[in-house]
């Protein structure tokens, strides 16, 4: 019946179509929009043949007891091929005063008027560029105008709805010791950690053009799959404005998702900031630490600068000079020859203080020559590239500002598609949650 109507549907759009003359362009645009139209007539007749989600005359209350129904109440909906109206049952208790529309939580209706499958294709260009640009290009692509107020309600009733799912995952396992885990684990498991600063409107009334800086805690997890010599990278991500001790967890829930229990070997990279080799210790217990060499340069060349100036030829030669010990011989070997550098010195240096400081803080973290002989990543880019992904790519945009729950709730939705996550989300219908 089905493959029937589709092909008398074909038939009779074919023949308004007889006075074609080549231009595709014209042709592919009226196609388009004749098949709009049918779409959104034929949902809303579907819609109108009868009313929904009536479940008897009445239904339990949470409150202990029953809501009545009261009647088929109408409701508008955006959908992807445009708005449509509905009528759907409605129930109410009289003992607490709530309600209740069952269609609407079942069909993944939440407060607002976007339709789930439209929620999900505004929320996925929304996690890449502003809302009010997300609904331009929704129109654009598709027809069906959609109010920027709603995307962001819509998105960040996702996000909400995210967040809750992993803080419930963490609450869980602190409870009871059960998580969620893949079927497979990587052979060896790279995690790290840095922080990157969002503009977040100030609680206090100063001005539109105050912007109160706060940190985006970012974590990212990547490993290799598939045969040599070509295996494929993958990589996931997290970020969370909040403080270190709760964001371990963030991170730990991240590690497990990736298959931190039963990975052979876990890796943590990271700059230096002593927050980040607490977590390490306290949630990574027994991986490998590394500092990342790229930051141990950029303090070498800084305390180069300080010792003999800028840019000059003196300090370029002593930098590589440290290096290559760095390099060839770990850490310990450069902080040897720090400590004896310093003493033949006739003047302190603050600079040269610092990085002896720096470096016995990490010379457990700095035995280069054995990573590259057990063929680990030394160098902690992928992070740097997480934060840029989560951060830079979409919260720094110009002109942005954001309170703290828009900025996590968009930035969970962001991970989400990122984290190759998206289609299995939003078929749990989470604005209905």
């Amino acid at each position: 019946m089905k493959e029937q109507t589709l092909a008398q549907i074909v038939s009779l759009l074919a023949q308004e179509y007889e006075d074609f003359e080549g231009d595709l362009d014209c042709l592919e645009g009226q196609v388009r929009n004749d098949l709009r139209q049918i779409g959104k007539e034929a949902t809303q007749q579907v819609l109108q043949q009868r009313t929904w989600g009536r479940q008897g005359n009445s239904l339990p209350c949470d409150c202990g007891g029953v809501q009545r129904f009261v009647a088929y109440r109408p409701r508008w909906v955006v959908t992807l091929l445009g708005t449509v109206r509905l009528r759907r049952a409605y129930y109410h208790c009289s003992a607490c005063g709530a309600s209740s529309v069952p269609y609407d939580r079942a069909s993944g209706l939440g407060g607002g008027h976007l339709s789930n499958g439209l929620a999900a294709a505004v929320g996925l260009l929304a996690v890449d560029i502003s809302f009010e640009k997300a609904c331009e290009k929704i129109e654009k692509l598709l027809g069906v105008k959609a109010d920027d107020n709603a995307a962001v309600k819509a998105v960040e009733q996702a996000g909400s709805v995210r967040i809750a799912g992993q803080e419930e995952a963490i609450a869980q396992f602190q409870r009871d010791g059960q998580v969620r885990e893949p079927s497979r684990s990587p052979k060896r498991l790279y995690l790290s950690s840095d922080g990157a600063m969002a503009p977040i409107r100030p609680s206090s009334s100063e001005g539109e053009d105050s912007i109160d800086w706060r940190e985006v805690k970012c974590a990212g997890a990547w490993w290799q799959e598939g045969p040599e010599p070509k295996p494929i990278r993958q990589h996931r991500y997290t970020g969370r404005i909040e403080p270190a001790e709760s964001f371990g967890w963030t991170w730990w829930l991240l590690a497990i998702q990736c298959g931190l229990r039963g990975a052979l070997q876990v890796v943590v990279l990271g700059d230096g900031a002593v927050w980040i080799w607490h977590l390490a210790e306290r949630f990574f217990a027994g991986a490998i630490q590394i500092l990342d060499w790229y930051h141990a340069m950029e303090h070498l060349w800084a305390c180069g600068a300080a010792l003999y100036g800028q840019g000059t030829a003196r300090s370029t030669r002593w930098v590589k000079q440290m290096e290559t010990m760095m390099w060839e011989a770990g850490g310990e070997a450069l902080l040897k020859r720090l400590r004896q550098f310093q003493r033949r010195r006739r003047e302190d240096c603050e600079g040269l203080e610092e990085l002896i400081g720096y470096v016995a803080s990490n010379v457990t973290r700095m035995d280069y020559p054995a990573y590259r002989a057990a063929g680990l990543q030394v160098g902690s880019g992928p992070i740097e590239s997480t934060c840029k992904q989560l951060v830079t790519a979409r919260l720094k945009q110009a002109g942005m500002r954001w309170t703290v729950s828009g900025a996590e709730q968009t930035l969970a939705l962001r991970c989400c598609w990122l984290n190759g996550q998206w289609d299995e989300f939003w078929q749990s219908k989470p604005l209905a949650a």
